[in-house]
């Protein structure tokens, strides 16, 4: 079975040129389901380099409220970013605990009925519950996480992006 490592290479050996490498890591501290990305933007700062770069911490969130904003000061700021996002799910077809990667367009706030769209060349979505039709059952779903599910996740991304970074030579 390939692992979340093995697919991350992937997706980073098929890039094209790019200036820089920017992890946007959406989510919020306030929402246990929601902070996944914040949580790995904590520990993804530690890569951060001259062509390494990381938006969305504990302290510093993205969400759907400044999530525009930010996107067009990395567009500003970086000549031909190479973005990759990092987010919290709720997923009607993957489960619980699945790791899923994909390239295109993603949107922040979806589950809440609120949505910021931006393009993004990989797109890590860690589905952390289930899908309702209902916000308020969504907020329910992102209320029951539990924190060890989030720091499991959040293990394997880091050390994943980590380790392929390393084996790519992106970062030493």
């Amino acid at each position: 079975m390939e692992t979340f490592e093995d697919k991350f290479i992937n997706y980073l050996q098929n890039r094209e040129s790019f200036s820089n490498i920017v992890f946007v890591c959406i989510g919020t501290k306030k929402l246990i389901g929601d902070s996944i990305g914040p949580v790995i933007g904590e520990n993804l700062k530690k890569l951060e380099n001259e062509f390494i770069h990381v938006y969305g911490t504990m302290q510093n969130n993205v969400n759907f409220i400044n999530g525009k904003e930010i996107i067009e000061e990395i567009y500003r700021k970086y000549k031909e970013p190479y973005l990759i996002t990092i987010d919290a799910a709720l997923s009607n077809t993957n489960k619980r605990g699945d790791i899923v990667l994909g390239s295109g367009y993603m949107k922040i706030g979806k589950a809440l009925n609120k949505s910021v769209c931006f393009f993004s060349n990989i797109n890590i979505k860690c589905v952390i519950g289930n899908y309702h039709k209902n916000k308020e059952e969504n907020l329910r779903e992102l209320r029951s996480v539990r924190a060890s599910e989030i720091y499991r996740a959040s293990r394997i991304v880091t050390e994943g992006v980590k380790n392929s970074l390393k084996k790519l030579n992106i970062y030493v």
